[in-house]
C-alpha cells in the first residue's frame, strides 16, 4: 500500500533546472515523512520500492538535493564498528 499524506514541494525547488524531476519528487516525499519530527530516516531501499527503481538511483537524487542546499544529510555510526547505524535527513528549505 502506497503513503496516504501529502507532499510540499516550494518553488525554488520546483523550477530548480539542476534537479531531475524524480529529485524535486523524492523532495516532496522528504516533506512528508519528515511533517512531525522535521527529520527524515527513511532509508534508499523504502524510495526505491515505491517509486519502482534502483537504490543507487535514489541516492543520486539524495545528492542533488545536497548538492543544492535543499536537504542535510547526517549519518550516525556505530563506535565500534564505524558502520553507519542511521541515516538522517533534515529539510533545510520549506517554501
Amino acid at each position: 500500500m502506497k503513503p496516504n499524506y501529502y507532499a510540499i514541494i516550494p518553488a525554488e525547488v520546483r523550477y530548480n533546472n539542476k534537479l531531475t524531476a524524480n529529485s524535486k519528487l523524492l523532495y516532496g516525499e522528504l516533506t512528508a515523512l519528515s511533517n512531525k519530527t522535521g527529520i527524515s530516516w527513511a532509508q534508499n531501499k523504502y524510495f526505491a520500492e515505491l517509486y519502482s527503481v534502483d537504490a543507487r538511483t535514489v541516492s543520486r537524487w539524495i545528492q542533488q538535493l545536497q548538492a543544492e542546499g535543499f536537504i542535510e544529510v547526517k549519518m550516525e555510526y556505530d563506535k565500534q564498528t564505524k558502520q553507519v547505524t542511521k541515516r538522517l535527513i533534515k529539510i533545510t528549505t520549506v517554501g
